[in-house]
Formats: structure tokens, C-alpha cells, sequence
């Protein structure tokens, strides 16, 4: 009879699923990405794994989350570095500070291709709207920002939303995607925040 994890082992174990992954969301994606290979990198069996997870979904799940987390609370300084400027600026800047997150962290592939099936894939409780998924997660941000709009949120929500797309289209577009983006984020905040 096999002995219970520590309170110990079971912190690494963890972190060695969520680090494979992290790894494989990058480079493979959820669908190629096996349970055995998830298993054999954090040195447990597959049925082990079924202690600290549902499924393997939810384990990829709980990787998008902290990315989302990591993207929105680097916007928040962003967004609190620059209180002197206008809300203008201070929009545009947070806008742009999730979108050059979500290319730093390599993950333009997992939310093109991926993260879809995740929010598909779970039970209804768990969806909310989240910023790696569409425009709601970044207004509801600079709602919280008290940042206010000139336009209908419904405007606002599209315009978000289009530019979300552009990054997921990032590889098409090629070296002058971030100019590109900050004049386009920079116009839309010109017009759309008051």
C-alpha cells in the first residue's frame, strides 16, 4: 500500500505539473499534450495525477489562469505608475501592457488554439469572462480603473475585442505589429475613453 503524499511532496508536485504544463501549452498545446507525458514529468502515475486534478483541462486551466493574473496585475502597475497622466493615456497604456504581456509570455499559440477548448471543456460555474478570452476581462479592468467611456460599452467591448484578435494574428502581420498596436490603442483611447 502505497503512503500518502506530504504536505511537502504534494507542493512540488504541483508545481512540476503546473511547470510541464506551462511548457507544453507553449510548445504543444492541450489537445497534443498527454496526461502520460504530464504524469512522467512531475514523477507520479496517472492515477496519482487524479489527486490534485479533475482532469487535464483543469490543470491547463489553472495555468491560463495565472497568466491571466500575472498579465492584468503587470497592466495594474502600468496603470498606477502613470496616475499623472491623463485617462486617455492611462487606458492606452494598460491596454497595451496586456497585449505586450501576452506576446512576452509566448502564449499568442495556447489562446489562438487552445483556450477555446479549456472554456468549452469546463463546467459552466467555472467560465467568467477573462481577459486571455475576450474583451470583458480588460473592461471590467478599466471599469475598475474608474476609467469612463464616451461610447456605449457595447463599442467599447468591440473595439477591445478587435484588437485582441489583431494579437492572436501577430505572426501575420510581422515587425510592425507593436507600432502598429500602440497607434492603433492610442486612436481607439483618443475617441473611446473621456
Amino acid at each position: 500500500m502505497a503512503l500518502p503524499f506530504t504536505d511537502e511532496q504534494r507542493r512540488q508536485i504541483r508545481e512540476r505539473l503546473r511547470q510541464s504544463a506551462q511548457r507544453h501549452a507553449i510548445c504543444d498545446g492541450v489537445i497534443k499534450t498527454s496526461l502520460d507525458t504530464l504524469t512522467s514529468e512531475a514523477g507520479i502515475s496517472k492515477s496519482s495525477f487524479y489527486k490534485f486534478y479533475e482532469s487535464k483541462e483543469q490543470l491547463f486551466f489553472e495555468i491560463a489562469a495565472q497568466w491571466e493574473d500575472m498579465i492584468l496585475s503587470g497592466a495594474q502597475q502600468t496603470l498606477s505608475s502613470c496616475g499623472d497622466l491623463s485617462n486617455k493615456e492611462r487606458a492606452a497604456r494598460f491596454v497595451y501592457a496586456v497585449f505586450e504581456s501576452i506576446h512576452q509570455l509566448g502564449i499568442v499559440r495556447f489562446l489562438k488554439e487552445d483556450l477555446q477548448y479549456l472554456n468549452d471543456f469546463l463546467p459552466m460555474q467555472q467560465a467568467r469572462a477573462h481577459c486571455l478570452t475576450s474583451s470583458r476581462g480588460i473592461f471590467d479592468a478599466l471599469r475598475e480603473a474608474r476609467i469612463r467611456f464616451t461610447q456605449p460599452d457595447e463599442i467599447v467591448l468591440a473595439v477591445i475585442q478587435l484588437m485582441y484578435l489583431s494579437i492572436l494574428n501577430i505572426g501575420d502581420i510581422g515587425e510592425g505589429f507593436f507600432p502598429a498596436l500602440y497607434t492603433m490603442v492610442q486612436g481607439a483611447c483618443d475617441r473611446l475613453v473621456a
